[in-house]
């Protein structure tokens, strides 16, 4: 199952953002030597981050009660997040294309929604599919991870302009399964953090 990781990596960059609309932007401009530059350091920088989530995790791991704070926390992270998905009401979704070069590579460095990201993921994902924190194991998944991330930035610049326009018409449906997945994703994993603390 750790082949999980391309699924992963090309979930977390599929969605429209300042990264793969540069990446978009720097193909259609044909400014390939820049554009494998910036190839490299997303998929440096995805490594980076989910490297270290995954080793502090398990490095909070010896502390019983701090983990499982977190893993509360991120429970009900996920479940809210969902509610708030599903409740949404409908409005114009249509996401300008107004990304920059600088916006994307800012991004690449600091982006701040990879932490919680991959502690979702260390916690209520990975586990479930018998992941261990092996140093074979971790540089699998990395690798495969870096590869499901290279594939969603593929398809931009293959696909982009109608993915975006894909992702314009259809967004609001989008999120209303993504927002139902985190429902049950969170209910459950809640639901069973809480009946092993009471008994």
């Amino acid at each position: 199952m750790i082949l999980i990781g391309i699924v992963i990596g090309f979930y977390g960059y599929i969605f429209p953002g300042n990264i793969n609309i540069m990446v978009l932007d720097l193909y259609s401009s044909k400014k390939f030597r820049l554009l494998l530059l910036i190839l490299g350091l997303i998929v440096l920088f995805e490594s980076v981050y989910c490297i270290g989530t995954l080793l502090l995790l398990q490095h909070i791991k010896a502390n019983v009660h701090i983990y499982n704070s977190i893993q509360l926390v991120a429970f009900l992270l996920a479940f809210i997040m969902g509610l708030l998905m599903v409740m949404e009401k409908k409005k114009n979704n249509a996401m300008p294309h107004k990304s920059t070069l600088y916006r994307g590579i800012f991004s690449i460095f600091i982006h701040p929604q990879q932490i919680p990201f991959w502690f979702l993921i260390g916690i209520a994902v990975l586990p479930y599919l018998g992941f261990t924190m092996t140093a074979f194991s971790l540089t699998a998944f990395v690798l495969l991870n870096a590869i499901g991330t290279f594939l969603a930035m593929c398809l931009y610049m293959i696909f982009g302009t109608r993915l975006l326009r894909y992702f314009n018409l259809n967004l609001f449906q989008i999120n209303k399964l993504v927002g139902v997945i985190y429902i049950i994703v969170g209910g459950y994993s809640l639901s069973s953090l809480l009946l092993t603390f009471i008994s």
